[in-house]
């Protein structure tokens, strides 16, 4: 071919090398190497291990996808050995030879989908996963001799990153997967609940030379509910020693939700700068509005701060509201705090808490019993207290308030139930006209009674204690009495100070001197 050779450099063996170097700098085609030289079987592998360690373009005679070059004899063995015998013991493998496929990186997203079932099936039936799992990471992810980029979708910040196989399949697993470590206790194959299907769905998959990268979205059916859980991820795929296609890298992460970021996260300080917030804006609103002031806009004001209204749907049941319970609107909300008459559209039931129907509140107080906070979400539970600014008296009310970030990144409630707390006490069965008669006659038998034992010189005091313990409410209620003949104790909170005010202030101890002994009529009867 114009490159006449002479022994020594005749030989078949040096016109092998040398051409395996000067035909792709010499722009020739390489398949010119079979046509030039006619190597007898026992020169094939030599032949074959040199143009495996050549250049590409000296190799793309032995391509697969090509027309067969030698046909008869001696180059159908040479062609065979170039074709199969490349990854032989006696080879040199080139990384052309270890590029991976369109077709086989789907087939490795299968297999790691069916281990991940595999994995659930038989920790579902109580079987050995652990010994499943860790055949799983040997058939799936690179060898121990390599290491693996794996970092995960986990709750675990210490352990983001698993270089080795058996760390994946802890991940995956659960911690029993590898004694090492004990990362995870609860395996992401697992979850207690198990998977009964994984789908890939790839947005791409690029291939260069002995190296597959795989985007897309992975859907894992739950095995217990059918729930869909959603996972992205960019898998990276190389070709083992053996010719087999394993994961080198693996990233997952939930997909990305605008309404919670990471740094949308709640501290405790946050949760209470929130509520003293609010409890300023109900004191805020009072003061406006005993001091004649526009407390209208002010509420308006607050609530705009407060409450989710216009960036979330907020869940508003207030403590007095037995009409319209629910207020989803911002109106709504207005008309709970102002009062009905304040506002367009206002409910009549509605006297304005904010402002205590009128007499206002001087301060409020949170009392937490507990804060649970998880991502862009905090969820406070306890009792405020609400002091009368006419009367200094507390009241008690019991509160969840549900807090959650914007996206414009501000907290708001979205969430906000109060209720009075529960009262042990029975309610008192209805009053018949029949039972306040007998009462009543009752009564007048008593005042009877008692003024006859008097009169006949018996005990009318104990009488009288029996009748007040069968007709009035001491030791069983609160009892409102204001007698007629009273003026210095004007009223009688205790039973004591009713026999005074019965049978004489001289007649019991502590009595009053006023009393004369109303059910004795004074000594008359």
């Amino acid at each position: 071919q114009g490159f006449p050779l002479k022994p020594p450099l005749a030989t078949q063996e040096f016109q092998v090398c040398l051409l395996s170097l000067l035909l792709p700098t010499l722009g020739q085609p390489a398949g010119m190497l079979s046509r030039c030289i006619q190597a007898p079987k026992s020169h094939a592998r030599p032949l074959a291990c040199l143009v495996s360690a050549a250049r590409p373009v000296c190799r793309d005679f032995v391509s697969r996808t090509s027309a067969p070059i030698m046909e008869t004899g001696a180059d159908k063995d040479l062609r065979k050995l170039l074709s199969e015998g490349l990854a032989g013991p006696v080879g040199v493998r080139h990384a052309s030879d270890l590029a991976l496929s369109r077709r086989e990186v789907l087939q490795a997203q299968k297999a790691w989908g069916n281990s991940i079932k595999i994995i659930s099936k038989i920790y579902n039936e109580d079987g050995d996963y652990v010994a499943e799992a860790k055949k799983a990471a040997d058939e799936l992810y690179k060898d121990s001799s390599t290491r693996v980029l794996f970092d995960p979708y986990n709750t675990v910040k210490e352990f983001h990153f698993r270089p080795r196989a058996s760390q994946a399949m802890c991940f995956i697993a659960g911690s029993e997967a590898d004694d090492d470590n004990g990362m995870d206790a609860v395996g992401f194959a697992l979850g207690g609940k198990g998977w009964s299907d994984v789908e890939f769905d790839n947005h791409q998959i690029e291939l260069t030379e002995n190296l597959a990268v795989a985007v897309g979205s992975k859907y894992f059916t739950c095995a217990e509910t059918s729930g869909i859980t959603e996972v992205e991820y960019t898998l990276g795929y190389k070709k083992n020693k053996d010719g087999k296609p394993r994961i080198l890298f693996h990233h997952s992460s939930v997909p990305y939700d605008p309404s919670s970021t990471a740094d949308a996260v709640f501290s405790e300080e946050e949760v209470q700068q929130l509520q003293g917030a609010w409890a300023s804006a109900i004191k805020n609103i009072s003061k406006t509005y005993l001091d004649g002031g526009d407390y209208v806009a002010t509420a308006a004001d607050a609530a705009g701060e407060l409450y989710g209204y216009g960036h979330s749907d907020v869940l508003f049941k207030p403590t007095k509201a037995a009409e319209a319970q629910f207020r989803p609107s911002a109106e709504d909300a207005m008309s709970y705090f102002v009062g009905g008459e304040a506002v367009e559209g206002g409910y009549a039931e509605d006297t304005g808490f904010a402002i205590n129907g009128g007499k206002g509140w001087s301060n409020v107080e949170f009392d937490n019993h507990a804060t649970k906070r998880s991502g862009n979400i905090a969820i406070a539970m306890g009792n405020y207290h609400f002091t009368c600014a006419q009367t200094g008296s507390k009241t008690k009310v019991e509160y969840t308030f549900g807090y959650k970030k914007n996206t414009d990144g501000k907290a708001r409630i979205f969430l906000h139930h109060s209720s009075v707390p529960y009262d042990a006490t029975p309610p008192a069965k209805e009053v018949s006209k029949e039972e306040v008669d007998k009462a009543q006659a009752a009564w007048a038998s008593a005042i009877k009674a008692i003024s006859k034992t008097y009169l006949d010189g018996g005990d009318y005091v104990a009488a009288a204690g029996d009748a007040a313990g069968q007709l009035y409410g001491y030791g069983h209620s609160q009892v409102l009495f204001k007698p007629t003949k009273a003026a210095e104790a004007q009223f009688r909170p205790s039973a004591e100070d009713a026999m005074s005010y019965f049978v004489g202030g001289e007649a019991v101890e502590g009595g009053y001197a006023e009393d004369t002994g109303f059910a004795i009529n004074g000594g008359k009867g």
